[in-house]
């Protein structure tokens, strides 16, 4: 989990990838990682389906969102799960642990939502039952070798006097919150906020008006079990004891997900 928890800060999406397909061991590293994927839910996997024929079958896609949507690639990861209550949260749950383990193997990532149909994604990347997909991960190796890992002024982040609505943190709790501060979003919206209480720290979501609502609320579900995942990660590495519960708080204007509780 260390190793995980190391490519929180060297990892970037790519935009620009080199369309050549990974070469068959490392296509093969991929698969075996995909095996075991952590799981929010006991009874609600999320599934990571390839798609070797990335050129074929972004072909077929549109973009539904603008061109920042459609990202070329040599492969893709079709992310899909059954629709249940929090499914799109563990979709980003285990979605933090895939980029990161992919990172580690030296291989770009880019998330990344075309429409493309369900009869397209069926004949590329056959679903599980009841399945529906709910977005993609472009992966392969980058245009520039270089581009691979970020420069220092790469990460575009909110400070903490924008994300924490209340505390004080413990000094010795926030590498967690910097986990979750690194964590990628859709457009960059950055919509987790935290509140700690003690040896608490609550998640929550940033309530949407009308319009963004329609375009980001589902994304922006995804994007607190990406942070979640990191923040998971971050604690794993530091072997500290913790636990996920439901422990509601309400502010104005926010959503509540989760609570953190650590054990000291």
């Amino acid at each position: 989990m260390e190793r995980l928890y190391q490519n929180i800060s060297k990892r970037k999406s790519t935009r620009k990838f080199n369309m050549d397909a990974l070469d068959p061991s490392s296509m093969e590293r991929v698969e075996q990682a995909l095996q075991d994927i952590p799981q929010l839910f006991e009874n609600l996997s999320v599934s990571f389906i390839p798609v070797k024929d990335g050129e074929h079958f972004m072909e077929k896609g549109t973009s539904i969102l603008g061109a920042y949507t459609k990202v070329k690639s040599p492969h893709y990861l079709v992310v899909a799960s059954k629709e249940a209550s929090g499914f799109r949260q563990a979709a980003g749950y285990s979605m933090a642990h895939v980029l990161l383990t992919l990172n580690d193997l030296g291989i770009a990532t880019c998330v990344t939502y075309p429409g493309v149909d369900l009869k397209t994604i069926e004949q590329f990347a056959p679903l599980g039952e009841e399945e529906v997909p709910i977005l993609f991960i472009a992966f392969g190796n980058p245009e520039d070798p270089l581009s691979l890992y970020p420069k220092a002024d790469y990460y575009k982040r909110r400070s903490y006097k924008d994300i924490l609505i209340q505390g004080p943190v413990k000094r010795k709790y926030k590498f967690i919150l910097e986990a979750a501060r690194l964590a990628p979003s859709s457009f960059n919206t950055q919509p987790w906020r935290f509140a700690v209480d003690g040896h608490k720290i609550h998640l929550l979501r940033v309530k949407l008006g009308f319009i963004k609502s329609k375009l980001f609320s589902s994304l922006n579900k995804i994007d607190m079990g990406l942070a979640l995942g990191f923040m998971v990660i971050a604690l794993k590495s530091k072997e500290m004891k913790f636990r996920l519960m439901k422990d509601p708080v309400i502010y104005e204007g926010m959503e509540y997900m989760i609570t953190i509780e650590i054990k000291e």
